[in-house]
């Protein structure tokens, strides 16, 4: 009997007698079939959705892990005051970094006015959406290599509308540390939100 060249998998060779390769297609098909089934699908894959009720802040832990480099982060969320940001924390072991080491660059569209901002040196990456007490916010982040130790980067979209009217926001993040986070806080300065929070994780 051999063994393959990337996991040794058992394979018949030509001189095995019968019952040797009979042992070794079934160790095969048993190597092949646990592997397979510890493999995630190609996509994306929910890995926790929260509920938020009045909080002025949610933790979510253990979120990042080795199994995916990239993460889709949906939000759908209002809030108890009137255009509160929703900002971002990275976090490890139970604990938020709350260090000036976080950047973003955003454009801001309201009817048919656009404005930016680029801001470094921040504790938070800010406004990865909004909450607003007279109708639901929606935005999403893609968050790049948070569990690798390299620099953690984002992309950010909300969207927010009232009386037929639509407000968008596109910002991108980025961090000035290579640590290795498994998890990441929303929180707001003032006021409370509610809603959904959806963590889903990239598999290529």
């Amino acid at each position: 009997m051999a063994v393959t060249p990337n996991y040794g998998w058992p394979v018949p060779v030509a001189t095995d007698l019968v019952k040797d390769g009979y042992e070794a297609i079934a160790d095969l098909g048993d190597a092949i079939d646990a592997t397979v089934f510890g493999l995630p699908a190609s996509g994306m894959s929910l890995i926790n959705t929260t509920t938020l009720s009045a909080v002025s802040s949610q933790s979510f832990n253990n979120v990042f892990s080795a199994t995916y480099n990239n993460y889709y982060i949906q939000m759908s969320l209002d809030g108890s005051t009137t255009n509160q940001d929703v900002n971002f924390r990275l976090r490890v072991s139970g604990a938020d970094n709350s260090s000036a080491n976080y950047s973003r660059s955003n454009l801001f569209q309201q009817s048919t006015t656009v404005t930016g901002q680029s801001l470094t040196g921040q504790t938070s990456w800010i406004s990865v959406c909004e909450v607003i007490s007279t109708m639901r916010q929606y935005g999403d982040l893609i968050v790049f290599n948070p569990f690798l130790t390299q620099y953690t980067g984002a992309i950010s979209n909300s969207l927010a509308v009232t009386n037929g009217a639509t407000y968008q926001e596109r910002t991108t993040y980025g961090s000035t540390i290579t640590t290795s986070y498994t998890g990441f806080t929303l929180l707001v300065g003032t006021g409370t939100m509610s809603g959904t929070v959806s963590v889903y994780g990239y598999k290529i």
